[in-house]
Formats: C-alpha cells, sequence, structure tokens
C-alpha cells in the first residue's frame, strides 16, 4: 500500500535521498546538483534538504512509502497564495511503472487540498523526454498546458490542475 509522510531530518532519510540521486535515469532528470555533475554527496543532501525538514515553511518534503518502506519522493512548494507546484519521483528502478507515482500523486494533491484549500492551481513541470513521469502525471489528473525551457536549456511541459 502506498502511503505518505513527511520526511524527517534523520541520516535513514537523507542516505535514501542520496541513494535515489545515484540512479542514473534519476541522473538525468532529476536535480539536486547540475546535470553532469559527480554523485551528490551526503553533505550536498543535508544542506538542501535539512532546513526543510526542520523548518518547513514554502517547501514541504514527504517520502512515498510501500508498504512503509521508502520508494520515492515528493515535495510540494508554495508558488504564490493561490498556486503550488510540485516534484516527485520513485527512486528505486524496481518500483517504477507500477502505479505507484500516480497513486502518490493523488495523495498529495488531496493533502494540499486539505491543508491549502484557498489554492487554485498545482502545476509539475517534466522534461519532454521524460514520458514515464507524463503518463503518471496525466494519470494523476495532470493537464499538459505548454512547453518551455527550464533555466538549464531542457525543453520541459507545463502540466496543471485548476480549481474553481
Amino acid at each position: 500500500m502506498i502511503t505518505l509522510r513527511l520526511m524527517e531530518d534523520t541520516m535513514a532519510d537523507y542516505k535514501a535521498l542520496q541513494s535515489w540521486f545515484h540512479e542514473p535515469e534519476l541522473q538525468e532528470f532529476v536535480w539536486c546538483d547540475e546535470k553532469g555533475e559527480p554523485p551528490v554527496t551526503l553533505e550536498r543532501i543535508i544542506e538542501k534538504y535539512g532546513e526543510r525538514v526542520k523548518h518547513p515553511r514554502d517547501v514541504f518534503p514527504y517520502f512515498i512509502l510501500l508498504d512503509e518502506k521508502p520508494i520515492g519522493f515528493i515535495q510540494y512548494y508554495m508558488q504564490d497564495d493561490a498556486t503550488i507546484g510540485l516534484d516527485m519521483w520513485i527512486g528505486r528502478v524496481e518500483d517504477r511503472s507500477r502505479g505507484y507515482g500516480s497513486e502518490a500523486l493523488r495523495q498529495m494533491v488531496e493533502i494540499i487540498h486539505h491543508k491549502h484549500p484557498q489554492v487554485k492551481t498545482l502545476f509539475i513541470d517534466p522534461e519532454t523526454g521524460n514520458k514515464r513521469a507524463v503518463r503518471c502525471y496525466e494519470k494523476a489528473g495532470f493537464v499538459p498546458e505548454g512547453e518551455f525551457f527550464d533555466e538549464e536549456g531542457a525543453l520541459c511541459l507545463m502540466m496543471k490542475i485548476k480549481y474553481e
């Protein structure tokens, strides 16, 4: 069963993130450091995610659990009072393409809707070449709205859920 839990300030959680960032497909599509850099260090993981975990203000990191074991990551961040962005990935290769990501994303959408009822738009922006992610997000209800180039020059697809 897929569930979500807030990321914790533990070495186990930081090491799980680090192991996922070393996986080749995630290195291609998921940012931690710049693309093409050597594998990210544990110190860099703690530097980047530690403050988010200890003092969540605008970014809220969660772990995706399968039968209570971490298999992935999902976070949301406040773009403004009415807009929230999301990032997510399934870290373990053997857990991809099984519907876990779509289920986790649906649960996160419910959490956001409950905690932030004023929000009118949710967005996620995978690279267009990440076909698995695009399919996952569509299954969770996100609708493609156009392409754009991110700050690294990658072609991305803007996908949204809008509430009236």
